[in-house]
Parts: C-alpha cells; structure tokens; sequence
C-alpha cells in the first residue's frame, strides 16, 4: 500500500510533460488532450486498478446494466413558438421570446440556442435551460 500511495504521490507532483512520457510508458499510445490533474488522476487510477484488481465484479455488472455507467441528463422541453422566458440577472430583468425550429429571440436578436444567450448574458458556459429555470 505505502508503495502506491508514493507513485501517486509522485505522480502529484510531476510536471505535464513528464505525466504524458508517464502515459505514453503505461498505454503506449499518445495521451489524450486533457488537463494535467486529470491525466494524473487517470494514471494514477491505472496504478491502483493493477495493485488492487480494479473494480470487483458486481460493480462492474452495475455499471454494465447502466449501460457502461454513463448517465445523462433528461433533454430540456422543447418549448413552443411564442413562449417567452424571464430572468432576472445583475439588476436587470432579461426577456427571451422562443421561435420556431428552437431559436430564441434576446433584445431583437436571434439566437440558435438558449444556452447561447445565457453566455451572451453572463460572459460565461451555462446551460441555457438551467440559466432559465426549464424544467422537463
């Protein structure tokens, strides 16, 4: 235990380019596009799955009925034409009018999303539903 706890360790605290020599060691492939923290922790994850034979069996029939353990999220409602949101964010009260064919319509604008007008509102990624308060 004490063994992999100091490679995980290690691995902490290496620099990027030495946790993707570290990944093309182990996986012989090039390492995918993904922060460093992330490529730690999946390396890291590999060392302990091979010390400690990964997940155990009936985990893995749980994550296999739940079709390999992905889940999503239920789609937003589709919204009709002429439903009009309202959401008040930094003081001001923001009108959206919804269109045909899912566009939506922001201060005479028209927009392919809702989540596009929610980061034209607030500068960052929000799911436009959830900015609106949507529920299915």
């Amino acid at each position: 235990m004490a063994k992999i706890d100091a490679q995980v360790a290690a691995l902490a605290a290496m620099k990027p380019t030495e946790l993707k020599a570290e990944w093309r060691r182990v996986h012989d492939e090039e390492p995918p596009r993904i922060a460093a923290s992330i490529l730690a922790r999946s390396l890291a994850y590999d060392l302990q799955c091979a010390a400690r034979g990964g997940a155990g069996v009936r985990m893995r029939q749980r994550l296999m009925a739940n079709g390999g353990g992905a889940t999503r999220s239920a789609p937003a409602p589709r919204l009709a034409a002429g439903t009009q949101l309202v959401r008040e964010w930094g003081g001001a009260s923001h009108h959206v009018l919804m269109e045909e064919k899912g566009r939506c319509s922001y201060k005479g604008k028209s927009f392919a999303s809702l989540s596009a007008i929610a980061r034209h509102i607030t500068g960052a990624h929000w799911s436009g539903p959830r900015f609106f308060g949507v529920r299915s």
